[in-house]
């Protein structure tokens, strides 16, 4: 058969395949719950390509566990479910931390179906897609560590005789910690035991060899659909998503004749040793290819081993020369300040994977604008409010957003309560607000009733400076109820902290970290600090929050990144920190939920920061994820007046029913806290300083004149 009639009849068997699948495949979900031998499915969590996932608990382990039900009715025959039994036995020995684990597997209502370990996270597939809607594209490094990672797994599975056959996006999970598995080996396997085992893969990812009948993939195939994963996971798009690819043939035809497009079309911070480690990736010809994941993971893990030992050599010389110019010139001892990275870093657009090949668009964050690159030169003023500033200290990124001077309304925008109220301004809040559900309304106004019964008889009864004594005793009570059902209140806050709105102008603007200091900050910056064994106790990887930190831990971490950044690094006040929180923008409760993670999230956990969208001045996590140190004593907001550049009171001020001692103020949102008892837009909260609080963390700024 010459090539053009292999290719002609390639395309006609994908689309007959095509057909089939579409009318075999449309399986109805299972009525849940439902008992299949010791497993009991209780939810359906994934639609594939190749079948069904559902939640299911091992009624013998007593554990949660995946199980994957095969879509295709192409082989249902008893011996094809054998064939499936046996390759997955075959599966289940391939225990590697970047594989899937496969434990099980059986058939049930003629659908093969296979029990895995069930994983947190999600497909890359989707990591990338939600990143790209966040505006927060796969760094290079970041898209390479997955490939890396995949190709570890993929390597031991060649190692044993196996070739995955459509590694792809989908293919591959990613979890909260960053960790990558494969998936759907076993799968991918056992579909060439069936009528379309000529053709095996994904279009979008196949290798040439594959789109020929009579090919048999090898571990370079996998080397091939890999590549075309890297392409994706740096540019959002597969490879040949264009209208001209609009169908399988099309596409599987471009796999076999085009180059991939180059990576510069789309991004230009790609290291020329990654395009190169791709360009060999996806070569046509199989023999040109690496020979093994080995060799690619060799590639693209070479500069990045090499670096640090030249950065440090090179490092160690400049500090050297430094120190003596230094010690020449100023005749102290204080060390030159450290050497500190800055960089910009562009913005990857979100780009539609089927949408024509042309460079991305701007995203609906702020530009950019060139500052002059100096290591050691202050911060800069910014010229637009969300403007972006990287700088990279001892290999650590910090992203700085612009927060340009302004004013705003800063307070509860809501049902201010305070404990200066008279008894008649309290009961007028009780009589304003709404309990949710009939029964704590009528709650409400039995309670309403009785504190005005009591006033009328202290009145009655008492005179001179017991009628004030007994007044105080009643104010506090009511105080404490309306503080007892605010977190009933439906669509209104109390607010319970003096947050009373109140005009603030902010005369300079500042730089604001972007995300809550991170456990790999903390670490760097802190390996000694007497925090840490309480921290490390919570094992989280580097791109969480560091919480559990006291306001006085904080103020060390400022002041050493300060040395280290040749900055003034603060916490920033409260005005500071709920002007970059509102970001000149409205109240926005139809998309709380997008901003932060909040008990509404129902994560019952932290999240790696940047997890949610940002907001208009790309900040994230303000409204939820822990709770953040500002530099400000906590006490009553002064009145309705207004206010210009304010740092708080001098000293602390004790809430008159409430005491604590040397508080400061926090400032958003944990997990565990619910959107329904508070504005989180100007929510306060309080701790002593020296109060290790579960959910404490912080972020940083740096202001500039």
């Amino acid at each position: 058969m010459t090539q053009s009639n292999s290719m002609a009849f390639s395309s006609e068997l994908s689309s007959f395949l095509t057909k089939m699948r579409d009318k075999l495949d449309n399986n109805v979900t299972f009525d849940l719950p439902l008992t299949i031998g010791q497993y009991r499915l209780e939810s359906l969590i994934g639609r594939g390509g190749m079948g069904d996932v559902y939640r299911a608990e091992n009624l013998v382990l007593k554990r949660e566990e995946a199980v994957k039900f095969v879509r295709s009715k192409l082989s249902v025959s008893p011996e094809a479910i054998q064939r499936f039994r046996e390759e997955i036995e075959s599966t289940a020995k391939l225990l590697h931390p970047n594989i899937v684990t496969v434990f099980n597997a059986g058939e049930f209502e003629g659908r093969p179906y296979m029990v895995m370990e069930f994983l947190e996270g999600w497909t890359v597939h989707e990591y990338v897609r939600r990143r790209l809607e966040l505006a927060s594209p796969l760094s290079v490094q970041e898209a390479v560590d997955v490939v890396v990672q995949a190709a570890k797994g993929l390597q031991f599975a060649h190692d044993n005789g196996f070739v995955h056959r459509d590694v792809k996006p989908g293919n591959l999970w990613i979890t909260p910690d960053k960790t990558v598995k494969v998936l759907d080996l076993g799968l991918a396997v056992v579909t060439t035991q069936g009528m379309d085992s000529r053709i095996v893969g994904t279009p979008d990812f196949m290798s040439p060899e594959q789109s020929f009948p009579d090919s048999v993939p090898s571990p370079r195939s996998d080397i091939y659909s890999l590549g075309c994963t890297l392409f994706y996971l740096l540019t959002g798009q597969v490879p040949f998503g264009g209208e001209e690819y609009s169908t399988s043939e099309k596409k599987m035809e471009a796999q076999r004749l085009h180059a991939l497009p180059t990576l510069s079309n789309f991004r230009k911070d790609v290291p020329k040793y990654v395009q190169n480690a791709l360009n060999r990736m996806t070569e046509k010809a199989v023999d040109k290819r690496y020979a093994a994941m080995a060799d690619v993971i060799a590639a693209l893990q070479a500069p990045t081993k090499k670096a640090p030992i030249r950065t440090g050599a090179v490092a160690a010389v400049l500090l050297g020369i430094l120190g003596v110019w230094w010690t020449m010139n100023n005749n102290k001892t204080t060390p030159p300040p450290a050497i500190v990275q800055e960089e910009l870093v562009t913005q990857l657009a979100p780009v539609d994977a089927n949408s024509p090949q042309t460079a991305p668009e701007e995203t609906t964050l702020p530009k950019i604008t060139p500052i002059p690159q100096d290591n050691t030169a202050p911060f800069p003023v910014g010229n637009e409010a969300g403007e972006k500033l990287v700088r990279v200290v001892d290999g650590v990124e910090y992203v700085f957003r612009w927060c340009p001077p302004g004013e705003f309304v800063m307070g509860s925008h809501g049902v201010p309560v305070s404990e200066e109220m008279t008894i008649e301004q309290m009961l007028d809040v009780i009589k304003s607000i709404t309990p949710v559900g009939s029964i704590a309304n009528e709650r409400k106004e039995d309670d309403l009733k009785t504190f005005e019964t009591d006033l009328k008889e202290i009145k009655k009864k008492y005179r001179g400076q017991d009628l004030e004594s007994e007044l105080e005793l009643l104010r506090g009570k009511i105080y404490g109820y309306l503080t007892s059902i605010s977190s009933v209140i439906s669509s209104q806050i109390l607010d319970m902290e003096y947050a009373f709105p109140h005009q603030v102008t902010l005369t300079h603007g500042f730089w604001m970290l972007d995300c809550e200091v991170t456990r790999q900050m903390w670490f760097d910056v802190m390996p000694k600090s007497s925090a840490n064994k309480q921290i490390k106790l919570d094992a989280r990887s580097d791109d969480y929050p560091v919480k559990q930190v006291s306001w006085r831990d904080a103020q060390e971490f400022c002041q050493k990144l300060s040395k280290k950044m040749n900055a003034d690094v603060q916490l920033p006040t409260e005005a500071q920190w709920e002007y970059a929180c509102r970001a000149n923008s409205e109240e926005n409760w139809g998309q709380i939920l997008d901003y932060g993670n909040v008990a509404e999230s129902f994560l019952r956990d932290i999240t790696p920061v940047r997890s949610f969208s940002p907001n208009a001045w790309g900040m994230y996590d303000m409204i939820g994820n822990v709770e953040e140190w500002c530099a400000d004593w906590f006490a009553p907001y002064p009145g309705d007046q207004p206010q210009v550049d304010p740092v708080g009171p001098e000293t602390y001020k004790p809430l008159k029913y409430v005491s604590k001692k040397d508080a400061k103020v926090l400032r958003g949102s944990a997990e565990a806290y619910s959107v329904n008892s508070y504005n989180p837009y100007s929510n306060r909260s309080y701790q002593n300083i020296n109060n290790r609080d579960y959910h404490a963390g912080f972020r940083i700024c740096v202001s500039v004149k």
